[in-house]
């Protein structure tokens, strides 16, 4: 009996400590595979420089825009992150009508338009595609030459910049949970990891631009091509989902819902009355 009981005790252990050890490489995967690269900039150059041989072309390209913007801020003195009118981050899920309500919202407001990959870099974007660690500092580093690059603009217009920080992050933390399958999960709502890089200058709101899934596949259809991760989001419903959890959980700024499947003129309505205390 009193082996029986040794053994059911040894058994209880072994689970306890096997589940335990389990969390411990939850973290640890968490942790090299989320949320590095967006804390800083710092982190994302680590990160290029690290792999830099892997795509050495692209990388040094990437990184010569970068400092060419943060040459011209400094020469202008732009005291970064500091701003005087809004700036207006409108997201979204591929195919949602970013595009076109952001043109619409930027001249109804007289405001720049600007989005991520800032211009400066889209002519490499295709360079970094088929690296998953590569591609997602590409993003992350073109959310800081994007902000690099309208700073100046905020002190004389509004800015409606199309997809920026929380999409690099959203995106990038859906498809590591895609990749891991089984080995991590989603960060919980609270993580910091939803919670915005203390050195990228920050949105005065974010819009998320939400459709339903017919309507954006309609949409999509009219493209010519499409990347790897955007055929994943047509095929995967747990891809999507996971990407819009994250959004959700987003904080500090948190992301404002709209729905965007209405005629253009009810949606730029109901953007109009979430910024309006902006103006």
């Amino acid at each position: 009996m009193l082996v029986s009981f040794l053994d059911a005790f040894r058994g209880s252990t072994s689970k306890i400590i096997t589940r335990e050890i389990r969390k411990i490489k939850h973290s640890e995967n968490l942790t090299m595979s989320l949320p590095t690269i967006y804390r800083s900039v710092e982190s994302v150059l680590n990160v290029l420089n690290t792999h830099k041989n892997e795509n050495l072309q692209a990388v040094e390209a990437l990184l010569q825009v970068y400092n060419n913007a943060l040459k011209v801020a400094e020469e202008k003195n732009q005291d970064y992150p500091s701003k005087s009118h809004p700036l207006i981050i409108l997201e979204g899920l591929d195919g949602c009508g970013k595009s076109r309500i952001s043109r619409e919202l930027s001249a109804k407001l007289s405001a720049a338009k600007w989005g991520t990959p800032p211009d400066s870099i889209k002519h490499i974007r295709e360079l970094f595609d088929d690296h998953p660690t590569l591609r997602t500092a590409y993003y992350a580093l073109g959310n800081y030459i994007a902000a690099l690059e309208c700073t100046a603009l905020l002190k004389q217009k509004p800015v409606v910049m199309d997809r920026y920080w929380h999409s690099t992050a959203a995106y990038a933390v859906a498809q590591a949970v895609h990749d891991w399958a089984g080995k991590i999960e989603m960060p919980p709502e609270g993580d910091s990891f939803y919670k915005w890089p203390e050195d990228l200058l920050k949105p005065s709101i974010v819009i998320f631009l939400d459709v339903v899934e017919n309507v954006r596949l309609e949409r999509l259809s009219r493209r010519k091509s499409s990347t790897t991760q955007e055929d994943l989001l047509k095929s995967s419903k747990q891809f999507r989902d996971n990407i819009i959890l994250a959004y959700k959980n987003m904080v500090d700024p948190e992301v404002v819902f709209v729905d965007c499947t209405s005629p253009v003129k009810v949606v730029l309505s109901q953007i109009d009355k979430n910024i309006k205390h902006l103006f």
